[in-house]
């Protein structure tokens, strides 16, 4: 994915997050976290499952100092965010879920 394309999905789901939270849209949020032991693939989106109100699947993007990636998971599981992470450091990105509830997670690729 270029640049452009990622920095216009990130600003429509913070376009999107202004009309959410106006229609009070709640959801538990997702979170990114870094998997040391798949290099390649450092960057996961996690939902937790033990969170009664978060059993939506999520569609993300991430952009950090070590990379950018996109991907998804089912709900209340993790899934791999597909791209290049070069090397640890924190990633900030936008997800959407399927109930159209937009968070903004941060975390840090491994």
């Amino acid at each position: 994915m270029n640049t452009f394309a990622l920095r216009t999905a990130i600003t429509s789901a913070a376009i999107a997050a202004c009309f959410a939270l106006g229609s009070g849209v709640a959801a538990a949020a997702p979170a990114f976290h870094g998997d040391p032991s798949t290099p390649g693939s450092q960057l996961h989106v996690h939902a937790d499952p033990n969170t009664p109100a978060d059993n939506n699947s999520y569609q993300c993007g991430a952009i950090g100092v070590g990379g950018a990636g996109v991907g998804s998971n089912a709900p209340g599981q993790s899934g791999q965010l597909n791209g290049v992470f070069f090397g640890s450091g924190p990633v900030q990105g936008g997800c959407i879920g399927n109930d159209g509830s937009v968070h903004f997670p941060s975390g840090r690729a491994e």
